[in-house]
């Protein structure tokens, strides 16, 4: 379980707290998503759960280790992968499999491990085909991908992913999340998802919303889907599906539940209305 107990930090040269007092608990293989408009503090929490970062106030826990204790720092680590938005900031190597075996080899693994683990990884994003291929000529998606296997080489129990999908076409996007959706059952890890795209959320167990540097709101997913365009002082975008929806029960002057997802729910919601 990862825990937040009163977490507030700020940048040097800062005067401003790029996060106040956040009181969150993350449990083991759930999918969270932590949503909010740009300069919220999304990203700077995402750091602050593997150990990149330090609170200045309060303290983070990952399976009752400390960040705040530094000899717990490598553990921590191994335990919560951290995922960049921009893949290139994490290709070091000139191989794939390269890259995917460097963290195995920084933890003193023997080296029959270390080809099972890249091996596994490979195979878990489907790039078996790619092991002796350099980073810089896979496509955008390929890359995240690679980073990704880098760090299920590391076996985590939970994954962060900060806006993973913001180089990914609409195609990209989904393939990606279908990937992680599937390593989230297979290997009972724990998914936290930074996003700005509520389509990508609404198969979270949990949406925390922030604003200012602070949590604003945390519930089920289907607890914001049912809240429909009332999302929009947030920074988030509903789904193009609830303002239809919302839309439709204005002109129609009907009442429809907005937490469905989907067109085929729509039209079922719509005859049980008949």
């Amino acid at each position: 379980m990862i825990s937040l107990e009163g977490v507030s930090y700020t940048y040097p040269q800062s005067q401003r707290p790029a996060l106040k007092n956040i009181n969150l608990t993350i449990r083991e293989k759930e999918f969270v998503a932590i949503m909010g408009r740009n300069g919220s503090g999304k990203s700077t929490l995402t750091r602050l759960l593997n150990g990149l970062l330090l609170p200045d106030t309060g303290e983070v826990t990952i399976d009752g280790l400390s960040s705040l204790n530094l000899k717990n720092l490598v553990e921590i680590r191994k335990r919560v992968g951290l995922l960049f938005p921009d893949p290139d900031s994490q290709l070091l190597f000139n191989l794939v499999e390269e890259e995917i075996a460097f963290g195995p080899e920084n933890l003193g693994l023997h080296p029959i491990e270390i080809r099972r683990r890249v091996d596994t990884a490979l195979k878990m994003v489907s790039m078996e085909d790619y092991a002796k291929y350099p980073p810089y000529l896979l496509s955008g998606g390929q890359k995240q991908k690679l980073c990704i296997a880098s760090l299920l080489a590391m076996q985590p129990a939970y994954l962060v992913l900060d806006e993973p999908f913001s180089m990914l076409d609409p195609r990209g996007r989904k393939d990606l999340l279908a990937l992680l959706l599937t390593m989230r059952q297979e290997l009972s890890i724990a998914l936290i998802l930074i996003t700005h795209n509520l389509a990508d959320a609404i198969q979270a167990d949990q949406i925390v919303v922030m604003d200012n540097g602070e949590v604003i709101h945390t519930s089920p997913s289907e607890e914001i889907l049912n809240m429909g365009t009332s999302i929009s002082p947030w920074g988030i975008e509903p789904l193009e599906l609830s303002s239809f929806i919302g839309q439709l029960e204005q002109e129609a002057g009907i009442d429809i539940a907005q937490d469905v997802a989907n067109i085929e729910s729509l039209v079922e919601a719509i005859c049980r209305l008949s």
